[in-house]
């Protein structure tokens, strides 16, 4: 199955916040916190920080591939 790379990168970053959301959760439930909606806004912004290298590095690549004229797999 091949994704565009548009795509691939959306579901990446899903991916990303999802897990960044589930972590917040846990460990609000081991601190015996309630977990609140400004945790949700947290996740997802601590999630975006997360992914900002890996897009710096695909697009880094994309351009030097465009400049070598050679193509990824």
């Amino acid at each position: 199955m091949i994704l565009s790379s548009k795509v691939r990168n959306v579901l990446l970053l899903a991916l990303y916040v999802g897990l960044t959301i589930a972590t917040y959760a846990i460990v609000c439930h081991f601190m015996h916190i309630e977990f609140q909606d400004i945790h949700l806004l947290y996740a997802a912004l601590v999630g975006c920080i997360a992914y900002l290298p890996r897009f710096i590095i695909d697009r880094k690549k994309e351009k030097e591939e465009k400049e070598n004229g050679t193509k990824r797999r």
